[in-house]
């Protein structure tokens, strides 16, 4: 367990953290796909908002803007600040406070899919959550929630996480 430790906080390459952006935003893009969303919800553009990481959102707009969800091109909107966050399909919080997590939480539409990043933030309102385990990009999913939310999540997602609660 502490070599887990050593690793998470020791710092890695700049080719490292490269690949990291590129594997969540594939996971982004995937979650994207594999929720579906309530009929409401499926017509003009499919929108996602990504707060606290410009690297991350240059990165997904330059991937996938215009790739398609069902019959929705994608469209990336980046918010600087919490207070700018507008409603948005999925949106993508990389902040380790919790309590701006929760913040954001109540502020978004009942129909945005929050995907958060450190440990068990699932718990605290997200629908997905990033984790490293042993150094690995894993996600969790708070099916739960997403049910009580109108959502359907795909087998394939459910299968894959590392955790579903």
């Amino acid at each position: 367990m502490s070599s887990n430790l050593l690793c998470a906080q020791s710092p890695i390459s700049k080719d490292a953290q490269a690949a990291r952006i590129k594997m969540k935003g594939v996971y982004i893009y995937q979650f994207a796909r594999r929720v579906y969303w309530p009929e409401k919800y499926t017509k003009g553009d499919f929108n996602i908002g990504i707060y606290g990481n410009r690297d991350i959102f240059d990165q997904l707009s330059s991937s996938y803007t215009d790739k398609l969800v069902g019959s929705q091109a994608i469209k990336f909107k980046y918010f600087d600040n919490p207070s700018e966050i507008e409603d948005c399909h999925l949106l993508y919080v990389i902040n380790k406070n919790k309590d701006i997590i929760a913040a954001i939480n109540k502020s978004i539409a009942q129909q945005t899919v929050l995907v958060s990043e450190e440990n068990d933030l699932v718990s605290s309102g997200s629908m997905f959550n990033f984790i490293y385990v042993q150094s690995r990009l894993k996600y969790q999913i708070n099916k739960t929630k997403a049910e009580k939310s109108g959502f359907k999540i795909d087998q394939t997602l459910t299968k894959l996480a590392y955790s579903t609660i």
